[in-house]
Parts: C-alpha cells; sequence; structure tokens
C-alpha cells in the first residue's frame, strides 16, 4: 500500500505538498518534522495529514524524519491551522514561526553508549564517531548520507547504542536569575483579589479572563494562586511576559512556590533550548517571552498574559502574530482558562470585556497601604536643560533619604537630531526617511532604524559653517545633567544603546534592586511591570514626547506608558511621588495620567474608536510593498490594489501611498490600509486573493492582519 503526506513545507509558498512516505521511516503522524526535496534546495516541513493509496505518478519521498514522536498534538495543529488562516500565513511560514523553537538539530550533541554493539549494528554510524565518544549531529551528517539520517539516530538512540547529551536547566540557576531579592508571600488575599482567584478557579474548559487591576494592586498573587491550585490538580501553566527583564522577577516568585519552573527567552543558546526542550515535559509552570506560546507544554491547565496590551507581543518580522490573540485561541482550543493582566488594557481586550466576551476581574485598590502618588507639573516652556529645578532637588531629597528614583524618557542618544543654526540642514540617515540621532560618548550619528552611522562632522556639509547644534533630548543629555548637578547620584542608562544583551539587562535591575544604583535613566523598557518596592520618585522628562505621531493609537500608547511608569513609584514602604515635565501645562490629557482616571480613560477611547470606525470596531489588514526602487515598490502597490478591490464592497481599500517612513534599509515603501467595519471578509478572504498575486522577485510583501505600527 502506498502511503502519501500532505506537508507544510517551510517556505513562503502557499498550499500544502504531497509526498511520498518510505516504509523505512516507520509510522507516519501528523506533527512530525520532515526533512523533503523542495525545488532544488531540501527543506524542513510540518507532516499535517496521512494517506493511504492514491499515489499521483513522479511524486517525491520525502527524505529525513526529525522526531520520534510527533511535536505537536491535534489541538494544537488545530490552533496552528487557523493562526496561518487568520494572518494569512503560508501554512509553511505558520509552521515555521511555529517550530523555530525545535529547529536546532545539527546543535544536538550525541555520545555512544555501547561501541561494540552500534559496531554490529551500524558500523557506517560507529565509523562516523571515529575515536570520539561525543560528536555534534551537524558534524555525524557531513560524514553520513542525508537521507534518513536523523531517522537513523533516533533509531540508534532508541535501541540504546547511543544517546542525547544535554546540560540540566529546569529549576536551575538560570542566567537570567540575577539577584532579585525574595518577595514575602502574603497569608492573605483582600476581598477584592480573592473574588478575582474565586472566579478563576470555578471556570471549567476555555474561559477568557480580563484582570484589570491598578499598578501594585497585586495581580501577580492572584495568577500564582490560580496556577498552584491547576498544578496541584495535576495540569501545567504557561505563563507570557513582554520582556525578558521581567523574567528573573517571575523566576524567583515562581520558584518560591514550585519545584519545576521552565523558563524561555531569546537570550538562551542553542545548547540551553535543546535542553529546555528535553525536559520541558517534566515543568509545572513555563514561563517566557512571547515565542514561549509555541513550546508544546503537555497538560495544559491554564494560561496568563501578564501584561497584556504591551506591543511586544506583536512579532514585526515573518508571520505579524500577536502573542496574547493567539494565547486566545490556544486556549479555546485546549479548553482552558486564559487570564490577560494589565492595570493598562489594550483597547481590543477592553471592548471584549465590556461585550462580555471576556469575563472582567477588577482589583482596584493598591496593596500598599499609601494612595495613588499625587502628580505635580513642571512647566517646561523656557527650560534649556532636560532637568528643571524641582526635579533636580526632588532626586536629591530622595537620595538623602536613602531611596531611590526613576527617569522616563522615551528618545535614545543625546539628541534626536543636528542641526545647523546657519542654514537649517538636519544630516539624515542615506538609506531611510528619518534623521540621524546624535551619540555624543561616541562621537556619531545614528539611524534608530537601519543602524547606519557615521562620524559627527565638524561643519555643516551644506553651507560649511561651524554652527551645528543639538535638537532636542536624549537620555544621554540627561546623563550629561545629572552627572554635573547631583555628582554623588550613583545611576544609570537604561536603554538599547546601554544594554545590548539580555545578560546586561539583568545585571542593570539586578543592580538597582539591590540597591547599589540610586537612580535609573532609561526609555520604555522602565515602563514593563518591574516592582522597585523603594522607588519613591518617578520623574517624566518630557510627557509631550509621542503625542503627535501620526497613528491613531499613538494616544492609547502614550497614555498606557505614562501610567505604567507612573506606577512603578509608591509600592514599598514609603509613599510615591511623579514629578511630570511638559511644555503643555494644564492640558487635559495630562490629568488623564495615572490609575485612577483608567476607566473613564478607556471607555472615552472606546467611544472614539465606536464613532470613526477604528479597531477594535473594525478589522484592519497592511499591506506593505517594498523595493529598492520607487517606481517598482509603487507599481507592485497598483497592482495589489486592483486585486484588493475585488473583496466584499464592505472592504475598504486606501493606497498605494507612500508609508509615514517612506524608505528603510535603503528600500521605498507603499502601503495599502484594507479596512472591514463589518468584520466579516478580513482577514479570510485575503489569503485566496494574495495566492493568485505575482508580484516582481524585487518586491518585498508583508501582510501584517491588525496592525499596531502604522509608520
Amino acid at each position: 500500500m502506498i502511503t502519501t503526506v500532505e506537508v507544510a513545507v517551510f517556505s513562503p509558498m502557499r498550499g500544502l505538498f504531497t509526498y511520498l512516505w518510505p516504509a523505512s521511516l516507520g509510522e507516519p503522524e501528523p506533527g512530525l518534522r520532515v526533512r523533503v526535496p523542495f525545488g532544488r534546495s531540501v527543506r524542513s516541513g510540518l507532516l499535517v495529514s496521512v494517506a493511504e493509496g492514491g499515489g499521483r505518478e513522479g511524486l517525491k519521498a520525502v527524505m529525513d524524519r526529525l522526531d520520534v514522536h510527533p511535536l505537536y498534538g491535534p489541538a494544537r495543529l488545530r490552533w496552528l491551522e487557523r493562526a496561518a488562516r487568520y494572518y494569512a500565513a503560508a501554512s509553511g511560514e505558520m509552521g515555521e514561526t511555529a517550530m523555530g523553537w525545535a529547529a536546532h538539530d545539527d546543535k544536538r550533541s550525541w555520545g555512544l553508549t555501547d561501541a561494540g554493539r552500534l559496531d554490529d549494528a551500524d558500523a557506517a554510524l560507529k565509523e562516523a564517531f571515529g575515536n570520539r565518544k561525543k560528536l555534534s549531529a551537524g558534524s555525524l551528517r557531513r560524514k553520513l548520507p542525508r537521507d534518513g539520517f536523523f531517522h537513523r539516530l533516533s533509531t540508534a538512540a532508541g535501541q540504546g547504542w547511543i544517546e542525547e547529551i544535554t546540560q540540566q536547566t529546569l529549576a536551575t540557576e538560570d542566567a537570567l536569575d540575577g539577584d532579585v531579592a525574595q518577595e514575602s508571600i502574603p497569608e492573605h488575599l483582600n476581598p477584592a483579589q480573592q473574588q478575582a482567584l474565586d472566579a478563576i478557579l470555578a471556570a471549567q474548559g476555555f474561559a477568557p479572563f480580563l484582570l484589570f487591576g491598578c499598578t501594585g494592586s497585586g495581580k501577580t498573587e492572584v495568577y500564582l494562586r490560580a496556577a498552584a491550585k491547576r498544578i496541584a490538580d495535576g495540569g501545567r501553566v504557561l505563563i507570557l511576559v513582554p520582556e525578558i527583564g521581567l523574567t528573573p522577577q517571575w523566576l524567583a516568585r515562581l520558584r518560591a512556590r514550585f519545584t519545576r519552573v521552565a523558563v524561555w527567552h531569546s537570550g538562551l543558546t542553542d545548547i540551553e533550548r535543546l535542553a529546555m526542550r528535553r525536559e520541558l515535559n517534566e515543568a509545572q509552570v513555563l514561563v517566557g517571552t512571547r515565542s514561549a506560546l509555541f513550546l508544546p507544554l503537555p497538560d495544559l491547565a491554564m494560561i496568563v498574559v501578564d501584561e497584556e496590551h504591551d506591543t511586544s507581543f506583536k512579532q514585526q518580522e515573518g508571520v505579524h502574530y500577536h502573542a496574547r490573540d493567539l494565547a486566545v485561541l490556544l486556549a479555546q482550543e485546549c479548553a482552558v482558562p486564559v487570564v490577560l493582566g494589565s492595570a493598562t488594557p489594550s483597547m481590543e481586550s477592553w471592548q471584549r470585556a465590556t461585550e462580555g466576551r471576556y469575563t472582567l476581574l477588577e482589583l482596584p485598590e493598591r496593596i500598599s497601604p499609601h494612595p495613588a502618588p499625587v502628580i505635580e507639573q513642571v512647566d517646561m516652556r523656557g527650560v534649556e536643560d532636560p532637568l528643571s529645578e524641582k526635579l533636580l532637588k526632588a532626586l536629591s531629597s530622595v537620595h538623602d533619604k536613602g531611596q531611590q528614583s526613576l527617569l522616563y524618557l522615551n528618545r535614545r542618544g543625546y539628541a534626536p537630531a543636528l542641526m545647523c543654526g546657519a542654514c537649517g540642514d538636519v544630516p539624515e540617515c542615506p538609506a531611510c526617511s528619518l534623521r540621524l540621532t546624535l551619540h555624543r560618548k561616541r562621537r556619531q550619528l545614528r539611524c534608530h532604524a537601519c543602524g547606519f552611522l557615521r562620524p559627527v562632522p565638524q561643519i555643516c556639509e551644506a553651507c560649511g559653517e561651524d554652527a551645528l547644534l543639538p535638537m532636542g533630548e536624549g537620555t544621554e543629555k540627561v546623563e550629561e545633567q545629572l552627572q554635573k548637578a547631583l555628582p554623588d547620584l550613583k545611576f544609570a542608562r537604561l536603554d538599547r544603546d546601554t544594554v545590548r544583551g539580555a545578560g546586561q539587562l539583568v545585571k542593570r535591575l539586578d543592580d538597582f534592586a539591590a540597591g547599589r544604583l540610586d537612580c535609573l535613566i532609561g526609555t520604555q523598557m522602565l515602563v514593563k511591570g518591574h516592582h522597585f518596592p523603594n522607588v519613591t520618585l518617578v520623574g517624566v522628562v518630557n510627557a509631550d514626547l509621542g503625542l503627535s505621531i501620526p497613528d491613531f493609537r499613538a494616544g492609547e500608547r502614550w497614555w498606557q506608558q505614562l501610567t505604567q511608569v507612573v506606577g512603578r513609584t509608591g509600592r514599598g514602604e514609603f509613599a510615591g511621588r511623579v514629578v511630570v515635565q511638559t511644555r503643555n501645562p494644564g492640558a487635559t490629557w495630562l490629568e488623564r495620567i495615572g490609575d485612577e482616571q483608567a476607566r473613564q480613560t478607556l471607555n472615552d477611547e472606546l467611544e472614539l474608536r465606536r464613532a470613526l470606525q477604528y479597531p477594535p470596531f473594525a478589522r484592519w489588514v497592511r499591506l506593505t510593498v517594498s523595493a529598492v526602487r520607487a517606481d517598482a515598490a509603487r507599481e507592485a502597490g497598483e497592482m495589489l490594489a486592483a486585486q484588493c478591490r475585488r473583496l466584499a464592497e464592505e472592504v475598504r481599500c486606501a493606497g498605494p501611498m507612500p508609508c509615514a517612513i517612506e524608505r528603510l534599509a535603503g528600500r521605498f515603501r507603499f502601503e495599502l490600509v484594507l479596512r472591514d467595519a463589518s468584520g466579516k471578509h478580513l482577514p479570510w478572504q485575503l489569503a485566496p486573493l494574495l495566492s493568485e498575486v505575482k508580484l516582481p522577485s524585487i518586491v518585498r510583501l508583508k501582510v501584517d492582519v491588525d496592525p499596531l505600527d502604522m509608520m
């Protein structure tokens, strides 16, 4: 009997591909990864279905089987299929995204256990080892035929002739553990916390919750107690966090209560990822950033998405998925509850909660005995330095008391631009439609989009005058002023210029948590839900930043970031204080900062979106075409627009038009924005249409369903 299999080949080509299944590879099962010939190359893919008989002539055969057992069961395969349909992605492209955690087969190390028996059973494999007791799969593969290679290793391992060698990572000291102080476990919950916990534990099957609590209200304790009950009942729990920097705090909390905690983030080495893959079946809790969603944690009983509003959950390369939304979809397929937590919920989650699609659980009060901090405004009109006298005095006062402070400015570098005072010329990136940012310490002008850098010119290159002046301020300029004004203050910057890896990030946060630093100056890294009990002052250096961006979500993001950073103060023994610097004193939007106005702010923004028929009351898809030549990108956009106008009448197509940042990394970009106010047609009708569009090879197409970035 001829057996054929349908494979989602890891490539951008749409559709499934049929292959013959060789009996030598054992029994085929959906959820296995395989190696297949694809055109002139060999690619990996995900086996989706199996059929007996009816194979067409000329079918190629599967070359190798990468897994002994399926990595995904039926529920996760259905979930992956639904995700591919929703994000208008090729099945193979979605599969490659999901299986990225397992794509390190060549790095797996294998060792001999009984050379004599292997010599009798597979002399060629024994010879490949030579006089070495251990070799990587990549080294062995260079010495053996590629067809059936990984299946050959699996067979030998199954017979006990070789074994995989990995390091242990589960429930041990992780590279990101740091020196996080152990938080005390409260004996009792307050009434709101208990009510929220009871609702979560009473849930049977799929049940989505929005845990809406002000900053410092004890959302984490609710998560942890719900997780403990699910684990005690024999289940496992997945916790998603937006940033690596939050992982150490979560690990400290989890390891105080659970014995087997797994962690997943981009800071892990290939060897650590392989070890985690082997030990996943033993984990009680898996905590990680967005890609942790794709690890097949067995016996899944609950999913938690902490800081669900955070834009870091949105993938910006490849398949533009949103981890929060895929977490809800996974919970639905696995029939488990999912808890989305935030003090500043996204408009999408807030709408679903107000309409009853999510159960709204509220924690209106802080655990700390102190009231919400009073926000003091400082008028910065006419002030040239980034820090006002009032803020400097507040920093000095906090330092004298042995307490700590945070300064928030969401702008890296010394100044966002360098301008000639004589002719007004501003140096721009040669590959992007962006001004170059001044980094004075390194004497460089940098593009924060493509990475281009160059030395700072001595004179204006347009007019030759020695009149170059920095315009505006960044974290580096704040650092310079602090060094002069408060020389005894021990401070550090927390931005992508000073923190380039996971280890550096954790070290900086550890130093602050342990009191080795008095003050942190940072960008949006500061607003990710960190808990620093000794922080009693937050200074917002420029509250006006981010409001004038041509993006309808700009106001929402501004409010979320400012409210989150304000919530970092007054979480411990002492009350907090907030100083907000602005050149628009008295503006009504400044009164919305903080937890007290959260519900009103959310409702007002929701009504505005409803009136304008903007998301979440409409479904948008952003199609971006790019090419080295502007005319090629424009023509591709027009071709795409002609196809999109075949969609239902309710779908409005705007464009093609140049993107807000028209040129990026040397490529001209044009966009089409599809808007479906009914929500019935997009994105499901888009994939068949895209499969008919044949764009030139020099043109790239990005499909972004539910876009968060409109630049």
